[in-house]
């Protein structure tokens, strides 16, 4: 008897199923011992039990976090009545407060309980959903059994040689003849069923050493009780740590054409302990581990205090301060042709929820429980953009290439962004919206636009008895060369010193003039832009004076 069925319930409804999520190969259902149902006919001759039936859950939809995944499976019920389901061979990471139920139809749900099982039950799971190492495993099996099958004959004419002692003359000379050719080609199907069984034990290995499968030590089993008039389904649903993605991203860059493409793709991997074998999945861009509720802002609190209390607060012993407490969120470590038929699609459509994106992966994936990286593109966008060179001369004495990309989206997460130039590989930045949107996107050093410092020199005026000013003067001035075979436009950083203090004056001269200043909301940051023709060479110089008080130092951070 079941031991979540009480005696009640079978003298009720006179039948129960135990349905069972079979993810095992080996797994053999439950059946009530012979003489305990003999025990139980003759006491109760309106009883009769049904064999246990065996279900596997399916994984309906998954979607991953940041270190965590949302798993929804499914088991059926075909029966009436009450009945157990046992979702088996699931991860040992499930978080258990994330555990529901939900059923579809007239079902009422019962008990839910959680179980974590060792030893062989968890040995049983090891190879669940692996179909090829499981179909292999059976082919194996038929050829060992006509192998025996094969010797056992070969013993059989051997004894039946032996003991009836056949000579050479009349029909006992055919029998002979008969035994030898019927031996002879027992010999050769032995010999041709043990290249067989060699060929199916390497297919095996090769199959078990590239199985999308782990080993787990233990597993969890999810058991529900229900209770219903027809057949139906239920499904679990639970999260689990150990899953996560990552968006990755190409960009290349075509500076003939000025044509911009970035393509975004998503890593995957996950070491939940299940292997999830050509399932649904959404990507979803939130990260589960962020705080959820803002902070109340600090409320300074005043009061009046006479000076000699300042004074002796001043000069007293510092006490001992509480050590900070740290508190600090740990994860768990676990990132047919010949019909014609259509092609598949793997355009990924996303959906935006209010800041989230999710992106909904149109064909099913299967990603191991071994933590390898499985790859797929979530999206493309690609457009013609303004190429322009950017230095930065005080800093360094080089030009890059810089583009805008007019169609950048915030609903990108970041992530790594690599960098293609002319099809060319050029290095990696970071895919991060704000900072690409307001400085376009760098594609490495231009060889072909040479910069050369002319004059970096700072001069301090002299400094009289009746003067009460002083002066400083910084001189810069830089060239730039345009070895290209054609035009590029200029982009030239330089900082104007900032004064923070009203006696400090600068006064700042730039030739030629600068196209903006304080670039990009930075303040002090100016900016020329100008177009470079071939062959060319453009000066920008600049000339700061700063006057201060005679008695003071000046102070540069």
């Amino acid at each position: 008897m079941h031991p979540n069925v009480s005696s009640r319930s079978l003298l009720h409804d006179k039948k129960f199923v135990t349905k069972v999520d079979v993810q095992a190969p080996n797994f053999k259902p439950n059946r009530l011992p012979l003489s305990l149902l003999c025990t139980v006919a003759s006491g109760l001759s309106f009883f009769v039990p049904v064999m246990v039936q065996a279900a596997t859950s399916s994984i309906e939809q998954i979607t991953i976090y940041q270190g965590l995944a949302s798993v929804t499976r499914a088991l059926p019920i075909s029966g009436t009545g009450e009945q157990t389901l046992i979702f088996s061979c699931l991860s040992p990471a499930i978080e258990a407060d994330s555990i529901s139920v939900q059923a579809l139809g007239n079902v009422n749900i019962g008990e839910v309980s959680i179980q974590t099982l060792s030893g062989e039950q968890a040995a049983q799971c090891q190879y669940q959903g692996a179909a090829n190492v499981q179909s292999q495993q059976n082919n194996l099996a038929d050829i060992s059994a006509e192998l025996e099958a094969a010797r056992l004959t070969k013993a059989y004419l051997q004894n039946l040689t032996k003991v009836t002692q056949i000579t050479t003359a009349g029909t006992l000379a055919n029998n002979a003849r008969d035994l030898e050719t019927q031996a002879a080609s027992i010999n050769k199907k032995i010999v041709e069923l043990q290249k067989r069984e060699a060929r199916a034990n390497d297919d095996l290995n090769q199959l078990v050493a590239g199985s999308t499968t782990s080993v787990q030590n233990t597993v969890t089993q999810v058991t529900v009780r229900t209770a219903s008039r027809s057949a139906s389904s239920v499904k679990l649903h639970y999260q689990v740590r150990g899953a996560s993605w990552e968006p990755t991203y190409q960009a290349r860059l075509n500076t003939d054409n000025k044509q911009l493409n970035i393509t975004a793709s998503a890593i995957i991997a996950q070491q939940t302990g299940e292997n999830w074998n050509n399932v649904p999945v959404i990507l979803s861009t939130v990260n589960p581990n962020q705080t959820t509720t803002s902070q109340l802002p600090r409320v300074e609190r005043l009061s009046l205090y006479e000076e000699e209390q300042a004074k002796m607060t001043r000069f007293a012993q510092p006490m001992m301060e509480g050590a900070p407490v740290l508190v600090v969120s740990a994860s768990d470590s676990y990132g047919g042709a010949e019909n014609m038929a259509p092609l598949p699609s793997f355009t990924v459509s996303s959906q935006n929820k209010n800041g989230i994106t999710e992106y909904r992966l149109p064909q099913r994936v299967s990603i191991p429980s071994d933590g390898r990286r499985v790859r797929t593109v979530i999206d493309e966008q690609s457009g013609s953009s303004t190429l322009w060179l950017r230095s930065t001369p005080s800093v360094e004495a080089a030009a890059y290439w810089y583009a805008s990309a007019p169609f950048l989206t915030p609903a990108w997460a970041d992530g790594s962004l690599q960098l293609y130039r002319d099809d060319n590989y050029v290095g990696q930045s970071r895919y991060d919206y704000r900072s690409l949107k307001e400085q376009g996107i760098g594609f490495g050093v231009d060889p072909s636009l040479l910069v050369k410092q002319l004059i970096d020199a700072d001069k301090k005026g002299d400094k009289g008895v009746f003067n009460r000013q002083q002066t400083k003067t910084i001189t810069q001035a830089y060239q730039f060369t345009n070895q290209h075979n054609r035009s590029v436009r200029l982009q030239v950083l330089g900082a104007e010193p900032v004064s923070s203090d009203d006696s400090i004056k600068v006064t700042a001269t730039h030739t030629p003039g600068i196209s903006k200043k304080d670039w990009n909301d930075n303040k002090g940051i100016v900016a020329w832009e100008f177009d470079l023709p071939s062959k060319q060479s453009q000066v920008v110089q600049s000339i700061y004076q700063i006057s201060y008080p005679a008695d003071k130092k000046l102070n540069t951070n």
